[in-house]
């Protein structure tokens, strides 16, 4: 093993403080799954060991989806009245800019750069107080009104529907250097660290004309820092990737604190290709294949949040814990681009309170190869 010098750990650093594999998120089922966009291994989630080669570049275009489990009208009415502020979200979409940079053959860089929308955000309704100059004879009246119409009024709960918020998300970079194995090797380790950066917007707002909150913007408004590791072990055409990360998110807008986040993953992936170079080190590349090939792969995608806090109350429908498993295929073609798909769903769910449970995560994207291999 290679041991960095003192200028590879300057350049280093600065680029992984520069860095956060995350989408900003609040309740784990209203938001995209945090990832990095990667080149040529098979998982789609999971990140690989492996980095760049020097010199390489990659640009790519990711699409993800997650369609919920919606809360019914009558649940968010009855749970508006004792208090519980919960919300409903139907689906949750994000489309992202991914770029990346070898800089060496063991330090590769990139940014992330999303737009995020939520359909389908609803609420029960305020409770207030009761008006004055009510009436005897009004109260008698209400309550023959009330009794010719409780069925139907049971079954249409008056809810706020507030719409879909959409906008630019934060602005992510990342950066990860392979202090273990070279390209004869067979075993890859990866340090990731990274930040952040509250770009995106935070005053979108809802259909009654009233910003959203701090969950549901695009934008977090806050820094976010993020460290973690990265791990692969190769076989001729075999790859087993896995990774942890764990992000710290800071305080950003309308006084919130959206949790922290900790990621965990792993995937087992087989090649279709007669190429036999490949799994054999960094250095079997896919630009350097010569010809298509196939991956197919399935994965174990954990993701545990906090709780949000707002102000220094804690938001009791936020935040647990839910596990993915999710096929996956990718094509790579000879030309140096490959297109990827991705299908999730939920084996583990464990939210806190009363929140939108996820049916199902789809992941669509492209990446090309633009820079040549040193």
């Amino acid at each position: 093993m290679n041991v960095p010098t003192p200028l590879t750990c300057f350049a280093v650093v600065p680029g992984m403080l520069a860095s956060v594999l995350l989408v900003p998120t609040i309740a784990v089922a209203d938001h995209p799954t945090l990832g990095l966009q990667q080149d040529g291994a098979g998982s789609t989630t999971t990140l690989t060991a492996l980095t760049l080669p020097q010199g390489a570049m990659t640009i790519g275009f990711e699409s993800q989806y997650l369609s919920n489990n919606e809360i019914s009208d009558f649940d968010l009415a009855h749970l508006a009245e004792d208090g519980e502020q919960v919300h409903s979200v139907e689906d949750v979409s994000n489309f992202s800019l991914n770029t990346a940079f070898g800089l060496t053959d063991r330090l590769t860089i990139g940014l992330n750069l999303p737009y995020v929308t939520r359909s389908g955000i609803r609420e029960g309704p305020h409770q207030h107080e009761e008006e004055p100059g009510h009436t005897e004879q009004d109260v008698h009246a209400d309550e023959d009104l009330l009794a010719d119409s409780d069925h139907s009024a049971a079954e249409a709960p008056e809810i706020r529907h507030l719409g879909s918020s959409s906008g630019i998300g934060d602005l992510t970079l990342y950066s990860q250097y392979r202090f273990l194995g070279d390209d004869d090797s067979n075993v890859h380790v990866s340090a990731l660290m990274g930040v952040k950066t509250p770009t995106g917007k935070t005053d979108v707002l809802n259909d009654e004309g009233h910003r959203f909150e701090a969950e549901h913007q695009p934008g977090s408004g806050s820094w976010d820092w993020l460290a973690g590791m990265a791990a692969t072990r190769q076989w001729s055409k075999i790859n087993l990737d896995s990774n942890v990360l764990y992000a710290f998110a800071g305080d950003g807008s309308q006084f919130s604190n959206l949790g922290d986040v900790f990621n965990y993953n792993i995937a087992l992936s087989y090649r279709f290709t007669h190429d036999s170079k490949h799994g054999h080190g960094a250095a079997s590349h896919h630009h350097d294949a010569p010809e298509n090939s196939w991956d197919i792969a399935v994965e174990l995608n954990g993701e545990w949040r906090d709780y949000v806090t707002v102000g220094d109350i804690r938001q009791t429908h936020t935040g647990g814990n839910l596990v993915y498993i999710a096929p996956s295929v990718r094509f790579n073609n000879r030309n140096g681009w490959t297109a990827y798909a991705s299908l999730g769903v939920p084996v583990i769910e464990n939210l806190n309170g009363v929140q939108s449970d996820p049916k199902f995560r789809l992941f669509v994207g492209i990446s090309s190869g633009l820079g040549n291999a040193q």
